[in-house]
């Protein structure tokens, strides 16, 4: 009896023939992958730099469905706010949590969308793509904190303290006790 089980060649044909619908039909993005990754004891992700940035092409999924991240495995409390998903290439060096993707406007002169992996899965089933769980970052948020803005944050003498501006921000000097 034949075997319908994926192994090997059929595989790798597999990939090989996704990969090729991802350049005619997927969207062009760029791709970085984190230099030095890490984390802290707080779980916090360190990521001091990114890799170049490397051309690449997603299938992107702006309003997944529940039934999709249950096929996956994921599970889902709501329906309401799901994050987004990118189907990429096996081929992707070094995917991993924190990547970043990198997502021109297609048709108009937009800036770059910038979105930040979180989960990273494939279907069982035909394992010829990976998807990845990904939220949208802003600039000051790519890079992860390094280990001394963690020990500075951390640190009992200065966390407490509340910084001498008001609500307004407005600085106010508390040497002026008497005047209210």
């Amino acid at each position: 009896m034949e075997s319908t089980r994926l192994i090997q060649d059929d595989v790798k044909l597999m990939r090989a023939r996704y990969d090729e619908a991802l350049r005619m039909q997927g969207i062009e993005c760029t791709y970085q992958y984190p230099a030095i990754a890490g984390s802290n004891t707080q779980g916090e992700t360190l990521v001091d730099s990114y890799s170049d940035p490397i051309p690449s092409y997603v299938f992107f999924e702006g309003e997944p469905k529940v039934k999709t991240f249950k096929r996956l495995g994921w599970v889902v409390e709501n329906d309401k706010q799901l994050p987004f998903l990118i189907h990429c290439s096996f081929q992707l060096p070094h995917l991993q949590k924190d990547s970043l993707f990198r997502i021109k406007g297609q048709y108009a002169d937009l800036p770059e969308r910038v979105f930040k992996v979180t989960e990273i899965t494939y279907d069982i089933q035909a394992p010829d793509h990976l998807v990845c769980q990904i939220i949208p970052v802003y600039e000051k948020e790519l890079t992860g904190r390094t280990q001394e803005e963690v020990s500075s944050t951390f640190n009992t003498s200065n966390h407490f303290l509340k910084q001498p501006v008001d609500y307004r921000g407005d600085y106010r000097d508390n040497s002026l006790k008497g005047d209210v």
